[in-house]
């Protein structure tokens, strides 16, 4: 049990180490267009298949399924957008690239998923 705790605790460890080292070199303009960006480019790019999604409706039959589908991209724009914040921000700071921020990325972008899987669940239960 302990060292299960210990990994736990080494985990968070090197997360908070690395979303320190990216906090002291990123400004705030830098992050604000790195967000900002980075909700455009997600929001884009999963607007095709939502809308295709959703204009898909009108069958009676799918209706479950094209819940459940909407619920599953919901999810995965957590990773999109995770994914995009990241790269945005490795573009405009050059002194980013020696740092390994795939588990900030992960960590922040599963919390938010699993947000909005239970919000997701919870919203199809009632209905359905």
């Amino acid at each position: 049990m302990t060292t299960m705790l210990n990994k736990i605790r080494q985990f968070y460890r090197r997360y908070r180490t690395l979303n320190r080292r990216v906090d002291q070199k990123t400004t705030v303009t830098s992050v604000t267009k790195a967000v900002l960006g980075a909700l455009l480019l997600s929001f884009l790019m999963l607007l095709i298949p939502v809308l295709f999604v959703v204009n898909m409706f009108i069958f009676t039959k799918l209706h479950i399924m094209l819940s459940i589908l909407l619920v599953i991209m919901a999810v995965s724009w957590s990773f999109l957008y995770y994914a995009l914040f990241y790269r945005l921000l490795h573009h405009y700071h050059e002194t980013l690239e020696d740092i390994n921020t795939r588990l900030p990325q992960l960590v922040e972008s599963t919390l938010v998923a699993c947000i909005l899987m239970v919000f997701g669940i919870v919203l199809l239960v009632t209905i359905y």
